[in-house]
């Protein structure tokens, strides 16, 4: 397959030239902050197939293009799936909504099993964060095994403020990561933390200088790699066998169901549209049209 949202590339270990057996996924929509749009979740999903199959990789590092890691779901094509746009995919008919509803559901189980294949894959896995990983670009450092984040790095969980849920693990590793509490507040209220923050919590594992980022993740990878092949398979493999207690077949579908249900609802549409026009959203749920607050009024100036 070739590759347009993505970049994939095999190194040699640094510490073994003449070994290729270091992967590199780099997330390529850098005029987007590398936003999760319907291909790269196609190819996401194709690729980690592709890698997972890969007898040669030891370890997968994955990073993003330019100054972003991924700022998440990407908002305008997932507003054209969900209709939430005049015009939207060019849809016309008796059968558009139910169209849009078709496509809205298989984005969403694209997804889930991109991150899926992600989370399984047998090599060691290391995110390389390069700037800003905000929903689903931070759901997907914490499937990665180890993260490692540039000092410009900054994290967040923003899909409820956002009109949506987490979708992509968040809501089951975030808490085993930083504590039930920190992870409800993250979650709940979107709140971004800078690099050093979230090393203090334990969301990354090491905080190292921007020009460097590459440099330390590729020395910590050829470290990795030049242990025993099946020692290192295993050791990681019973690793997440324990990690993974409270992952459940029944938890995924939960998790599906809870994300095509927002991603019907007004108030999601309401976030995508105030995303798109730049404006903060006015949520109405479970009031819709009997909405009982009046607009704010604009700030009155101060008499002197």
């Amino acid at each position: 397959m070739e590759y347009k949202a993505l970049k994939w590339s095999v190194h040699d270990n640094p510490k073994q030239p003449g070994e290729p057996c270091i992967g590199v996924i780099t997330l390529n929509r850098p005029d987007h902050l590398n936003a999760v749009d319907p291909l790269m979740r196609l190819e996401l999903d194709a690729l980690l197939s592709e890698v997972a199959r890969n007898s040669i990789l030891k370890v997968v590092i994955l990073t993003g293009e330019g100054r972003g890691f991924c700022a998440g779901g990407d908002l305008h094509s997932e507003a054209e799936a969900l209709g939430a746009v005049a015009g939207s995919m060019g849809i016309s008919g008796p059968y558009k909504e139910m169209a849009e509803y078709f496509f809205n559901d298989v984005r969403h189980r694209v997804l889930q099993s991109a991150m899926r294949k992600l989370e399984d894959l047998p090599q060691a896995t290391i995110a390389a964060i390069n700037g800003p990983a905000v929903g689903i670009g931070l759901e997907m450092t914490t499937l990665c095994d180890i993260r490692i984040a540039s000092d410009q790095a900054r994290l967040g969980e923003v899909a409820v403020p956002a009109g949506f849920v987490p979708e992509s693990g968040g809501t089951r590793n975030l808490p085993k990561l930083v504590g039930l509490g920190r992870a409800m507040k993250m979650i709940l209220t979107g709140e971004i933390i800078d690099a050093r923050e979230a090393l203090r919590i334990g969301l990354v594992d090491e905080v190292v200088a921007h020009s460097r980022l590459l440099q330390e993740v590729f020395d910590l990878a050829g470290r990795i790699a030049l242990n025993p092949y099946l020692s290192v398979r295993h050791a990681k493999r019973l690793v997440k066998m324990y990690w993974n207690w409270n992952r459940t077949d029944e938890g995924y579908r939960e998790e599906l169901e809870a994300v095509l249900e927002i991603t019907r609802s007004k108030d999601c549409q309401e976030g995508m549209r105030a995303f798109r026009e730049k404006r903060p959203p006015r949520y109405t749920y479970p009031y819709d049209g009997g909405w009982p607050f009046p607009p704010a009024a604009p700030n009155a100036k101060k008499k002197k």
